[in-house]
């Protein structure tokens, strides 16, 4: 016992493994609570709507988390990268409100496109015509939603973990989830509260994001030294790789949405969501990790560099194995929760949790070939990952239904993961798996 009260000592001694370990708990208890606020939203709906309005929205959700990455150009990521540099922040403002002004316009016509083609996608696609009236909110909050997460980036840049947790994750359902028991309780307990609810929460998260870095980004300048065509030549493989490991993330749900009925597409979203909940302490600490790393890349200093990888991992891996503990014993009181007709989902959860085992056991593999310049390989495995997706899960669907879909996203997940490490280790001797020894 005292050997190991020692050990936790000296990790808080070390001033980088001690602002992983602060800010990446922070980060932690702002994603738990934004995970809370999307259960608390979805058990709202499930309770109140049933499993079919639950499909409905998730296969809405699938649509607008896949526009709004495309939305984003990859600049998001690029942002990270960019103002991690202190000096950076001070002599050049413009960049960010040039790359903000185009994402916003990309990301409009996109909403307009999602607009007009609404018909043809519920219909022809997905044969819901039910779908119609969820896809007219989802098109108008796309470029609401890449503003907000641009701005969440600086704030993950300048290491202000708590804003960007909040603008990144909790603000999105603790606001809706308001919003809709307001809605429902004083105005209307028609469906499409829910939804609606989700873009005026988007609506104030924009808006209050905005104004929040108007505060850090001083002086407020619009020219920039900095060619923002060439910045965007540099995000767009970021994007490519973003945009291809969110579809990867959503596209189960989208092909479901087109096999399976709303209450099944219901009942998988929700499973979903539990077994992801075991992926926030990667999160936490990749939201700290990414500007560290980058950091000491580019200053050459590969001792730090290593130091934070091998934390990193070790840290994500226990707190991934206790999350998934939990889950794995008590997963039918979890699911049960939602309601009855949710214990379907039981194999489909612990499915989605070995996906997640393999993940924590990988490290963040992601940040560490995004920040160190090797984005265009990251792209090439993940695309690799959702190709394999797509072909096993039009292959398994139709015969297994949702339980094919689970082992699919199973099986790509542990595919771009296993390729990174690999690449990592053979190419940059880099060693960003977890080690039992």
């Amino acid at each position: 016992m005292k050997k190991i009260k020692i050990r936790i000592q000296n990790q808080f001694k070390d001033s980088d493994k001690k602002e992983i370990l602060s800010k990446g708990f922070s980060f932690l208890v702002f994603s738990l609570s934004g995970t809370l606020a999307g259960y608390l939203f979805t058990l709202f709906v499930a309770r109140n709507f049933g499993a079919s309005v639950n499909g409905l929205i998730a296969i809405s959700f699938s649509i607008f988390m896949m526009a709004t990455m495309l939305g984003r150009l990859g600049i998001d990521i690029n942002l990270v990268k960019y103002y991690s540099d202190e000096n950076v922040i001070r002599a050049d403002t413009g960049t960010f409100f040039k790359m903000l002004l185009k994402a916003l316009v990309f990301s409009s016509l996109i909403g307009v496109s999602v607009y007009l083609l609404r018909d043809l996608i519920a219909i022809k696609i997905f044969g819901k015509e039910q779908l119609i009236p969820y896809l007219k909110w989802i098109s108008f909050a796309i470029p609401l939603w890449v503003s907000t997460l641009l701005c969440a980036s600086f704030f993950r840049a300048i290491r202000k973990n708590k804003t960007y947790a909040f603008l990144n994750n909790a603000g999105r359902f603790l606001v809706t989830l308001i919003l809709a028991v307001g809605l429902y309780y004083f105005i209307s307990k028609d469906e499409l509260i829910t939804i609606q609810a989700h873009f005026y929460a988007l609506v104030c998260l924009a808006i209050g994001s905005f104004i929040a870095v108007l505060f850090y980004l001083k002086p407020i300048r619009i020219k920039s030294d900095y060619n923002s065509w060439k910045f965007l030549r540099e995000s767009f493989p970021m994007m490519l790789s973003s945009a291809i490991l969110v579809v990867l993330g959503w596209i189960d749900t989208f092909i479901l949405g087109i096999f399976e009925s709303d209450d099944v597409v219901g009942i998988y979203s929700v499973s979903l969501k539990i077994a992801t909940l075991t992926s926030f302490g990667l999160q936490a600490i990749n939201s700290i990790l990414a500007p560290k790393i980058s950091a000491a890349y580019k200053q050459e200093d590969m001792i730090t560099f290593k130091k934070l990888i091998r934390f990193s991992t070790r840290l994500n891996f226990l707190i991934t194995l206790l999350l998934i503990s939990v889950i794995i014993i008590f997963h039918r009181y979890i699911l049960e929760f939602f309601g009855e007709e949710f214990l379907a989902g039981s194999i489909i959860l612990l499915t989605l949790c070995i996906g997640q085992v393999v993940n924590s056991l990988s490290g963040s593999v992601g940040v560490i070939l995004q920040m160190t310049g090797h984005q265009t390989k990251f792209r090439n495995f993940v695309l690799i990952a959702l190709i394999t997706n797509i072909i096993l899960n039009l292959i398994f669907t139709p015969i297994y239904g949702a339980i094919g879909i689970a082992v699919s996203t199973v099986i790509s997940m542990a595919l771009w993961n296993l390729l990174g490490t690999i690449y990592l280790k053979k190419k940059l001797n880099i060693i960003t798996y977890y080690n039992f020894r």
